[in-house]
Order: structure tokens, then C-alpha cells, then sequence
């Protein structure tokens, strides 16, 4: 770490919201890593309905099929039964663990939970106010399936000021939390301001910046970058929902979430 590393006084509190499925062990799997990496404490949410018909995967089996006897981490999980709005009883139950991060999970629209056509992981994602990595289960994360964590390519979209700012501050504090030391950052401008040209980065070796401005919707244009690039990471900074339009057609973010099978960090607008 160098010295403007993000301060680690404070334990850094990770939640992870899973429904047990099988597919969702992908969640555990980044909660793990994830906390091994930060030095963080892990906390596990169990958003299922019924917890015997899908137990909570076994942390320890994970660490044997990764070759590793512990990554000592503290680790505990919490029953959260929601049953009548799953939005706000998640929220609820994320705010009372006091989290930092918080990871979901997310299927395809038409496989997920909907409320008002809305996923679950879509409403928690724009609302939690904190820091939140969503994955889209049975696709390629950040975690490799012998446990190894890859990021080497990352994709910032730029919308006006105050979202490139807070994106990019909240980007900076996770990389330096995961001990980030070798990574490209490309930075997405879609439209003709010129915004992206007089951002103020943050200068760290081993941190490659790269700007780059397209024409299109947002979403496809995001889309195309991440096949173009290999991007491993999204990260996109959100302001909620947002008047009528966004009521009805989703917000960029939303719009990114259910077209783009990348994981997206989703960083609060302070």
C-alpha cells in the first residue's frame, strides 16, 4: 500500500445477499474473496423463503476445492426471511449490518423475482445508498473457479460531472481496498461533451487511465466496449431513481444491469 491508501482503522463490513440456490454460490464465493482481500468481516444474508429446501453452501468445502485450508476472515451468517416486500425488508436488513459493500446476485428478467417489472438485485443496487457489486449468476465474475481473483480491465462510464467524480472516488477506494496494483481503467464518454477530457484521475503505479468517446445508447455502447475490451469490472455511479422517465424505462444503471452480463460496481452519488 502506498500512502494514500484508503485508512483500514475501521473494520470494512461486507454483505452478501443470497437466495441459496445453487447458482447464487457465486455470491459466497466473492464474499469470501473479497473479505480475504479487504481484511473485512463477511456477513451473509440468507434471502430465502425456505432455508431447508436450499441450505447456505459450506464455506469450508469451497475452501477445499480451492486447495486452501482458511482464509481467515470472520465470518457469520443471518437468517433475513422476506416475505412481503423484498426490496425494503433487504435494504432493512443491510442497513442494521452497517455494510460497506454489498454483494447481490441477479438472473435473467424473465428467470428473477419481479416487482413492477423491476429485479430485486436492480431496486437494491440503485437504492442501498452504499457500495454494491452486482453479478450476473451463471456468468463469468471476478473469481475464478480455482478461488483466484482477476481484475485487469475495467469500464467507467462518464456521465456528467458529479457522477464521473463520485465514480471514480469510489472506484479508487475499492481497488486500494483490494490491493489493486496492475490494472487498466478506461474511461467511456457516449455523446459529444467533452467532460471526459477534464477529469482528474487518480495517479497510482500500476493504474493505466484511458479515455475514449462514442456515439450510441448508453447500454449498447457499454455493451460493445465490454466485448471489444475483455472488461472484467463495470462501475457506474447512480443518483436512485429519478423522475417519471426512470420510473418507467429503468435508469442507465438498471438499463446496464439487465444487458450487460458483466459484474457492475455501483457506487452511491454522495
Amino acid at each position: 500500500m502506498t500512502a494514500d491508501s484508503t485508512p483500514q482503522s475501521e473494520p470494512f463490513v461486507i454483505v452478501q445477499a443470497t437466495d441459496l440456490y445453487p447458482d447464487a454460490d457465486a455470491i459466497l464465493e466473492h464474499g469470501i474473496v473479497f473479505a480475504h482481500r479487504t481484511g473485512g468481516d463477511l456477513i451473509t444474508l440468507h434471502v430465502s423463503g425456505d432455508l431447508a429446501e436450499h441450505p447456505l453452501s459450506d464455506p469450508e468445502k469451497l475452501l477445499k476445492n480451492w486447495s486452501q485450508e482458511e482464509l481467515g476472515i470472520d465470518h457469520h451468517s443471518v437468517v433475513c426471511r422476506i416475505d412481503e416486500n423484498p426490496k425494503k425488508g433487504l435494504l432493512k436488513s443491510v442497513e442494521t449490518n452497517d455494510a460497506d459493500l454489498l454483494i447481490v446476485g441477479t438472473r435473467q428478467q424473465n428467470e428473477e423475482s419481479q416487482i413492477s417489472g423491476e429485479s430485486v438485485s436492480e431496486m437494491v443496487a440503485i437504492g442501498a445508498g452504499m457500495p454494491t457489486l452486482v453479478l450476473h449468476l451463471g456468468q463469468p465474475g471476478l473469481v475464478t473457479d480455482e478461488g483466484n481473483f482477476e481484475l485487469k480491465r475495467v469500464l467507467l462510464p462518464v456521465g456528467d460531472g458529479e457522477e464521473a467524480r463520485d465514480a471514480i472516488r469510489g472506484l479508487r477506494e475499492m481497488l486500494v481496498r483490494l490491493q489493486i496494483d496492475d490494472v487498466d481503467i478506461h474511461l467511456l464518454r457516449v455523446g459529444d461533451d467533452e467532460i471526459i477530457d477534464h477529469l482528474t484521475i487518480p495517479e497510482r503505479d500500476g493504474w493505466r487511465w484511458h479515455r475514449e468517446k462514442r456515439q450510441g445508447y448508453v447500454s449498447n455502447v457499454i455493451g460493445e466496449i465490454c466485448e471489444e475490451r475483455d472488461i472484467d469490472l463495470v462501475v457506474m455511479s447512480t443518483r436512485g431513481q429519478d423522475g417519471i422517465i426512470d420510473a418507467f424505462s429503468g435508469t442507465h444503471t438498471q438499463k446496464v444491469i439487465r444487458r450487460v452480463p458483466r459484474p457492475l460496481l455501483v457506487i452511491p452519488m454522495k
